[in-house]
């Protein structure tokens, strides 16, 4: 069975696509979803507000966090709705695993 991980790193997509092997293929939407425009945005938007908690100069590189629990909160719930609608519109193929940490 092939593995969707929903991880969350700098400046990358968070939907990893894993093989049977436990290879990554890609970091995308599955090949069936590709055309989910409103999901890869969603995505995408998430993977903005993660990317924001970052310094990076050229002197630099760290987190800084969210701005506030609210920030977080929202960013959270943004995630759930999304990892929910990407469960349900997901081939029964893959298995779907999201990082405990994102959505405690």
């Amino acid at each position: 069975m092939k593995t969707i991980k929903i991880r969350m790193e700098y400046e990358c997509y968070p939907v990893w696509l894993y093989d049977s092997e436990g290879f990554v293929e890609d970091t995308a939407l599955p090949l069936e979803l590709a055309n989910d425009q409103e999901l890869d945005e969603k995505f995408k938007s998430l993977q903005s507000q993660f990317d924001a908690t970052y310094v990076d100069t050229p002197t630099a590189f760290f987190n800084k966090g969210f701005t506030s629990p609210k920030e977080e909160k929202n960013f959270k719930d943004d995630l759930k709705a999304a990892v929910i609608e990407l469960m349900e519109k997901c081939p029964s193929i893959y298995s779907i695993e999201v990082s405990p940490e994102l959505i405690d």
